[in-house]
């Protein structure tokens, strides 16, 4: 059996591998829909650039959700996308990769065929149904192993295409299949050593489909009764949370066709409040992987803050969109176990505030910190949107909303949306290239600036002498993804977000817009993930210029 150490360049290489499924499983789903309502034989008969206008009206299509779709297909480098003068007047030229590309759509539309068992993939390995799914796993199975039909080409262009398209496909399998083996603790077991396969509960058939779609991977090997994990796998596994956060949408994508040609205001939540498009538990669970490593860029800047003399620190922590708690729990125990301010915890206590809009994340988080035992605690309502509400209900309790560190964690791009009041259109130049919906509608790149500007400068006047921590998430222009696909997951994200009416603009542009806001950023704290021009994650410490407003 193979050692499990890898090098870097083959570490890089699962990684690569890793961000082309991401993005197929946002890809597929898009380019069916495209094939079907023919969008691909406009750009192939059009001698001229084809136009946002022109494809909204031939396809009957929602402008907002469209405009995405055809950005992601500019990021994978499919089509060249064109501002024109005029604002709000793009156009598209299919570009050769673009191409080479339409011609393999129809590939695509099989491996959507896939998506409503992929969604409860899960359930059909560890539960009673996994003959239901048996079948379909059959078939796919067999046309990963086929290349799903694609041939082998010698000219470099269309190898190069063909070879991202099988993986794009492929995602389809291998995303849903690591999210569930991980879940299910498979994965853990395996990276312990082989493996009969008699010893994995769930069932059987379904089970041997998702060893053989690892593989296909490369990611593992079999012998006689026995599995085992090969060195790629092995490192494959220990990133298998990456996968989490996309697949968690893999019910947004079953009903892409219907938001961008058909009824964009489908539910989004059932009559008790949860979430239809997204799995929550599997998305909090995709997410917890990477947040460490965030986390422990964030704990340099609270330890910091917290040797400061007592005069000088804050009274507490209020994390706006806590969750399930994690974060909260997270920073009062490196309070307590590595600053000084918690060796006098008992003499200056350390106020921990949860404030969310969802009443399933405030019940789970109050369960948190009282397990936690963190004695000076409180769990209100809030909305990202309201921070003057946020300080009256502080004030109500007590406390003063100044004399906290307020943190943040992926929470304003996902704010809800709400057209900036007495806007007038075009009256600032916007600089995003990202497209943004909400509900379908396009939201024009400068009126969501000007939306960021005033939800920042909202929150100005309450941060207070003690600043403002936030995590983010960004996007990148369309013209870097392209050249950089194996490098970055902006594809997914891209995907994942902007069907689901989130609004993620690149690192340069939410700095500029902060500052407008009157935010200002401390050089000392500010870190990028990764730290270049591929950065999709930034720590930022702000504190407010005019320190405080009353």
């Amino acid at each position: 059996m193979a050692s499990q150490s890898t090098t870097d360049d083959e570490k890089a290489a699962v990684r690569t591998r890793i961000f082309h499924h991401l993005a197929g499983m946002v890809l597929v789903p898009t380019v069916k829909a495209l094939w079907d309502r023919k969008v691909f034989e406009e750009f192939r008969n059009s001698p001229q650039p084809v136009g946002l206008d022109q494809i909204v009206n031939q396809t009957h299509g929602n402008r907002g959700y469209l405009r995405v779709a055809l950005r992601l297909l500019a990021s994978c480098g499919w089509l060249e996308e064109r501002r024109e003068k005029e604002p709000g007047n793009i156009s598209y030229t299919l570009t050769g990769k673009g191409r080479i590309g339409a011609d393999l759509a129809p590939r695509y539309a099989e491996a959507v065929s896939f998506l409503p068992k992929a969604i409860f993939l899960e359930d059909f390995l560890f539960g009673t149904s996994g003959e239901t799914v048996l079948p379909s796993l059959h078939t796919m199975v067999a046309r990963s192993e086929d290349r799903w039909n694609i041939p082998a080409e010698e000219d470099s262009v269309k190898r190069e295409v063909h070879h991202e398209v099988q993986q794009h496909l492929d995602g389809m399998l291998v995303g849903p299949a690591m999210v569930a083996l991980a879940r299910g603790g498979v994965l853990e077991r395996l990276a312990q050593g082989p493996l009969k396969p008699s010893e994995v509960p769930g069932h059987r058939g379904s089970l041997s489909m998702m060893f053989e779609i690892l593989a296909l991977q490369g990611w593992m090997a079999r012998e006689q009764s026995r599995v085992w994990l090969t060195p790629a796998g092995h490192y494959a596994s220990q990133i298998a949370a990456s996968y989490g956060v996309t697949v968690s949408y893999l019910p947004l994508m079953n009903v892409l066709s219907t938001l961008l040609f058909g009824n964009p205001r489908i539910p989004r939540v059932d009559e008790t409040g949860s979430e239809l498009l997204v799995n929550r538990g599997m998305n909090v669970w995709g997410s917890g992987g990477a947040h460490k490593t965030y986390f422990r860029k964030v704990d340099e800047i609270i330890v910091e803050i917290f040797n400061r003399p007592i005069h000088e620190q804050p009274q507490g922590i209020c994390d706006m969109g806590c969750g399930d708690g994690t974060l909260l729990e997270h920073l009062y125990c490196v309070v307590k176990s590595q600053t000084a301010r918690g060796a006098v915890l008992d003499k200056h206590p350390l106020l921990i505030v949860g404030a969310d809009f969802n009443k399933v994340a405030r019940r789970i988080t109050k369960q948190r910190l009282r397990a936690a035992k963190i004695p000076a605690h409180f769990v209100i309502h809030g909305d990202i949107n309201r921070p003057a509400q946020l300080a009256s209900d502080l004030e109500a309790l007590g406390h003063e909303v100044h004399n906290l560190l307020h943190v943040r964690s992926f929470l304003d791009h996902n704010r809800p949306y709400s057209p900036p009041a007495n806007y007038v259109k075009g009256s600032r130049t916007g600089t995003s290239t990202g497209a943004f919906a909400y509900l379908g509608e396009e939201i024009p790149r400068d009126e969501l600036e000007e939306n960021l500007v005033r939800h920042l400068r909202r929150w100005a006047p309450y941060v207070g002498s003690f600043g403002l921590l936030v995590l983010e998430l960004h996007t990148l222009p369309p013209e870097i993804t392209a050249a950089n696909l194996g490098r970055t997951p902006a594809v997914a994200y891209d995907g994942t977000h902007g069907y689901s009416d989130q609004y993620l603009v690149e690192l340069p542009v939410f700095l500029k817009c902060c500052r407008e806001a009157g935010l200002q950023a401390d050089p000392r704290y500010q870190f990028r993930f990764p730290p270049s021009e591929l950065a999709t994650v930034s720590i930022n410490f702000f504190t407010a210029l005019n320190l405080r407003t009353t």
